[in-house]
């Protein structure tokens, strides 16, 4: 599932989400539109916080999830 939609269902902006990640709005905005790839440990992170649903691989990698 894509970063913005798991934010879109489970009602998180991401402002909140970046908070929780420890990163800015910004660096969070350009991951989830794809200007920039997050390190492999925020990308872990992420898909601990999205308990799975986001996939580290899919943040990574979005261009072989499309």
């Amino acid at each position: 599932m894509k970063l913005d939609l798991w934010l879109f269902m489970n009602k998180i902006t991401k402002k909140d989400f970046a908070a929780r990640l420890q990163v800015s709005r910004g660096h969070l905005q350009e991951i989830v539109s794809g200007k920039r790839k997050p390190s492999v440990k925020l990308a872990k992170k992420i898909e601990e916080l999205t308990e799975g649903k986001v996939s580290k691989e899919e943040v990574l990698f979005p261009e072989e999830f499309q």
